[in-house]
């Protein structure tokens, strides 16, 4: 997408409300339009007005991000397990996110205890795998589900730098909460704008929702005193 399409989004954005701004893409780091670069992109979004803006990254990106000096407000590393681990020793104020899956789930004790003696790492935030068609494979069974979030709801307990909050872990147990995704302002890659995540809201796929922020607004929503405190220290670290 062209910078100046891109500049409209922002406008629309901003006209809707929004101060906080989201940047993601697989190869974020490789964007380019003509001279401009994903610098570019941040540093439009602060002159525009946004008061915060984050985005995230590959483990395999970050060495030639921190060269490039992109002037995000937050950082977020993306890691498939413990081998992208060994990418980030020198890590420098960012945090982590991992998808949890089938195939990872049981590394999640490692991947904690590397965080937690990781002096740079602010936090790690976990989704869990959405089934979307042709990856259901790597879908959390229930009992999966159930075991991984009970040792996340453990860990935090004990004082690991986890960002999901208790209360948003227990609504992505059950998945019996009330969505309030309508809150954020989603726009695509092609440009196309929408009110929630996906395009399609009567596959059944929300019924299997494994973004774990739909969990957490839920809880905000119903004035749940630890996930609102973790939004605040959220924005504290910025």
């Amino acid at each position: 997408m062209p910078i100046d399409k891109i500049g409209q989004h922002l406008d629309y954005c901003l006209a809707q409300g929004a101060r906080v701004l989201d940047i993601e893409g697989v190869r974020l780091l490789h964007w380019q339009d003509g001279e401009h670069t994903v610098s570019h992109l941040f540093q439009l979004a602060k002159d525009k007005g946004f008061y915060s803006t984050s985005t995230m990254i590959p483990a395999a990106d970050y060495a030639a991000w921190k060269e490039l000096k992109v002037p995000a407000d937050v950082l977020w590393v993306s890691i498939m397990g413990i081998a992208d681990c060994s990418l980030l020793e020198d890590l420098q104020e960012a945090s982590l996110y991992m998808v949890i899956n089938s195939q990872n789930y049981q590394e999640l004790p490692a991947v904690l205890t590397f965080v937690q003696q990781h002096p740079a790492i602010r936090q790690i935030a976990f989704n869990f795998h959405t089934p979307f068609a042709g990856s259901e494979q790597l879908a959390l069974s229930k009992e999966q589900r159930k075991e991984v979030i009970e040792q996340l709801i453990a860990y935090k307990r004990k004082g690991h730098r986890i960002m999901n909050s208790v209360s948003g872990l227990k609504n992505m147990l059950t998945l019996h909460f009330k969505r309030h995704c309508w809150i954020c302002n989603f726009i695509y890659c092609d440009g196309r704008r929408s009110p929630q995540c996906i395009d399609n809201m009567s596959s059944g796929i929300c019924e299997q929702c494994g973004f774990s922020m739909a969990g957490e607004m839920n809880a905000v929503f119903n004035m749940k005193p630890d996930t609102i405190l973790a939004g605040i220290e959220l924005k504290i670290e910025k």
